[in-house]
Order: C-alpha cells, then sequence, then structure tokens
C-alpha cells in the first residue's frame, strides 16, 4: 500500500530503535562478522520482557500520528488529512538451547481525522518454529493469519473506489535444511490463501472482488556448495500454481496459472565487512485462459550488506517478481505484471541515544496484457531516539512518485512521528 513503501527495512528499522540507550557519544561494541547496525545487541537497553519458563514474553505499543499530503493518490485536487495511529503488538519468543518456538500477534489501527471512511484495522497472526533433529539436519514450520487493505496508489485499486478493500490471507510454509560437509541444501512447500471483501465504490455502490479469491502454492529447492570459506555457489528452483475458487472471473476469463522459475548464483562473505548474494536465470508464468498473456524472460535477485564501518552499514536488494492483477484497459485485461525493484538504504549510529536512517527505492510495474507502465520513486529520511530502556520516540519523512503512461500519476508526502513503549 502507498503509506508503507519502504516496508522492505521497516521492521528492521523499528527494532533498531529499540536498542539505543543514552546520549554518550556512539562507542558501540564491534560488530560480529555479518552483522548489521540494526543487528547489535546492546545488552544495557534490551527489551527484558516477562519470563514465563521457558518463554520470554515481549509486548510493545506505538501511538502517534502521519501527516498525509496526499490521501487519494491523485494527480490534480489533492486532499490532506491526519491519520492516527496505534499499533499494539506483543511475541512470545522460546529461550532454548535446541529448537525453537515463537508467537507473535500485531495489529495497525489507524483513524483518519476527516476523511474517516479510510480507517482501516490491520492485524496479523504468526506462529513458527524449528526443530533440530541434528547437528546439520533441521526442520522449520509457520503458520499466519493477516488482514490487511488495499488503499489509493495500490496497482489495483480504481480511483472509484471509495474506502479500502480488506482482504485476509491465511497460509503456512514448511521447511528442511540439510548440510553435508560444503553441501548446504534447502526445500520448502507454501500455501496461502486471499480472501477478498466486496469493495464500496464512490456513490455507494458495491463492487464484488469474490472472483480474487485464490490459493498460492509454491516449491522451492536450493542447493549450494562452498567452494571456498565465505564463497558459495548455489542453484535454485521453484514451481508455483495458483488456483481461483470461481471456475472464471466475472468477464469470464480463467486466472489459473502455474509458474516457474530456475536460477543459477553465488553468495560471498567478504570477511564480515561486506556479505551478500546475487542469482539470475529464468521465470515464467503461463495462464490456463489462452486470452490471457503468459510471461516468461529473465529472473534475478540479489542483496548486499556493507559494513562502512562500526557505526553505519548499507543494504541493497534487487529483486524481479511476477504478481496477479485485476488492472484492465478498456476491454482487455492484464493477466499479471512483472515488478523489478531496486532498493538502498542506510543506517548509522550517531549517538547511542540516536539512530538515522535513509532510504531510496524504485520500482517498475509492467502489466503483462495490456499497455501500462507504472515507475514508482520513493525516497525517505527518519531517526530513533530511545528515551530509557521502556520508551522510544521515532519519525520521518517519505516522499512518493508514481508516474504512469496509463493511470494518473500522483506525489505524496509522508510525515509521521510515533511514541512508543515497551516492557
Amino acid at each position: 500500500m502507498k503509506h508503507t513503501s519502504l516496508s522492505i527495512f521497516a521492521l528492521a528499522v523499528t527494532a533498531a530503535g529499540l536498542t539505543v540507550q543514552t546520549s554518550a557519544p556512539a562507542t558501540a561494541q564491534d560488530l560480529q562478522r555479518g552483522e548489521t547496525v540494526l543487528e547489535r545487541r546492546r545488552p544495557e537497553v534490551e527489551q527484558l520482557g516477562v519470563r514465563a519458563g521457558g518463554f520470554n514474553i515481549l509486548p510493545r505499543v506505538e501511538a502517534g500520528t502521519t501527516y498525509d499530503s496526499n490521501v487519494f493518490a491523485t494527480q490534480n485536487n489533492t486532499e490532506h488529512d491526519f491519520i492516527f495511529l496505534l499499533r499494539p503488538q506483543v511475541a512470545v519468543r522460546s529461550d532454548w538451547n535446541n529448537h525453537a518456538l515463537n508467537f507473535t500477534a500485531q495489529a495497525d489501527v489507524a483513524r483518519f481525522r476527516e476523511f474517516k471512511r479510510l480507517n482501516y484495522e490491520d492485524y496479523q497472526l504468526n506462529a513458527n518454529g524449528r526443530l533440530d533433529i541434528t547437528r546439520s539436519t533441521a526442520l522449520s514450520a509457520e503458520l499466519f493469519h493477516r488482514r490487511n487493505h488495499e488503499s489509493p496508489g495500490d496497482p489495483d485499486v480504481l480511483f472509484s473506489v471509495d474506502e479500502p478493500i480488506i482482504y485476509r490471507t491465511t497460509g503456512g510454509e514448511v521447511g528442511l535444511r540439510q548440510t553435508f560437509n560444503r553441501v548446504r541444501a534447502r526445500l520448502s512447500g507454501q500455501a496461502t490463501y486471499y480472501e477478498f471483501d466486496d469493495a464500496r465504490l464512490v456513490g455507494g455502490f458495491i463492487d464484488p472482488q469474490d472472483d480474487r479469491n485464490r490459493w498460492e502454492y509454491a516449491g522451492t529447492a536450493r542447493v549450494g556448495y562452498e567452494f571456498m570459506d565465505g564463497y558459495e555457489a548455489f542453484v535454485q528452483g521453484a514451481l508455483s500454481k495458483t488456483s481461483y475458487r470461481r471456475d472464471t472471473d466475472f468477464a469470464g476469463f480463467e486466472r489459473d496459472s502455474t509458474g516457474q522459475e530456475f536460477a543459477v548464483g553465488a553468495s560471498a562473505d567478504l570477511t564480515g565487512l561486506l556479505t551478500g548474494e546475487a542469482y539470475v536465470g529464468y521465470l515464467a508464468k503461463d495462464y490456463s485462459d489462452p486470452r490471457l498473456k503468459d510471461f516468461s524472460g529473465i529472473g534475478f535477485g540479489g542483496s548486499l550488506t556493507w559494513t562502512v564501518t562500526q557505526l553505519t552499514t548499507v543494504q541493497g536488494r534487487i529483486s524481479r517478481t511476477v504478481r496477479e492483477t485485476t488492472a484492465f484497459q478498456g476491454v482487455a485485461l492484464a493477466s499479471s505484471y512483472t515488478r523489478t525493484l531496486f532498493a538502498l538504504g542506510v543506517d548509522h549510529e550517531l549517538l547511542r541515544s540516536l539512530l538515522l536512517n535513509g532510504r531510496i527505492q524504485y520500482r517498475q510495474d509492467e502489466f503483462n496484457g495490456i499497455d501500462r507502465s507504472d515507475k514508482v520513486y520513493t525516497l525517505g529520511a527518519g531517526a530513533t531516539y530511545n528515551i530509557n530502556r521502556n520508551f522510544f520516540l521515532t519519525g520521518g519523512y517519505t516522499f512518493e512518485s508514481r508516474k504512469s503512461n496509463s493511470v494518473n500519476d500522483y506525489k505524496d508526502n509522508l510525515i509521521y512521528l510515533r511514541l512508543g513503549a515497551q516492557l
């Protein structure tokens, strides 16, 4: 959604803000190999939580406001508003020598001062665990349920939509990790169900969305060989299937599909100062209905972490994915869109009590089957100040701009400030 365009870094930034202390010069302990400024342990100010046997209960809440200069993501006649946000969260983590079991519950409750029809209540529930069968074999599993929303600025939201479109995702994943000397293997399978509420349009009309309800299945495998200490070459592959609950959508198209991705890549760890991986290969998605355009092309992805100094970390990410869509142009229907994303972020510990961050992101959505291309640029900067062990303050600014050859362009400015408390 428009208000969380930099979400690939958001959780890490928030977590880092909870581990800084008083206003002394930043002379933190040395980073461990492969560790970032955000991940550095600060035992003197870490959240203590509440002990319960072999578990630690970690409650937290944030409250604050966001100024949004363009709540409807329009090119002209923009409307601004203040949004009040409440974000409670509780995490339960095991503290065992072997195995792991964790639970998380979080909600985002937003209230608009003027445009109250844009109010939303998102939440997520998650349970995950790991079974250490042997020192070189581990089985993992995850279950989740989330309620989210689509808002103006999202690729599938039309200008005629009057309220956020509510949808829920429910699913799980199981994985197996195995190490044979220098050979590392991973195998996983996942299933996710998407369920959409009807959309309310301008004028009070209802646009049914249940033809978007679907199951998405995926199986992935990866095998790597460490040919030198810190250097690994790998091959990976994924097969996916999308199965809609209705035989056809309301336009009469059968939207079921299958997908494939195969790639080769390498990962490297240069003395812990520069770590990352990159891969390139083949990506495809084939649809049951011959009227829907298939996709095939180059797939790629990668991530990089550079520890510039003991106080500064730079992280980058690139990816290409194929996503479902309901976009159309006249009588033509898009089968999907291909998203290419480039993101760069920097984090700097200015003081033990003050962590600064900056983010830049570019994504391009190319819609398959129609003449539509969206380019979205996002810039952000922020800071987190730890008042003491139990209270923190976080704030920042985000600018986002969309340029499209089909739908409206827009520019948006977000300024936010939140106060957090934790035990």
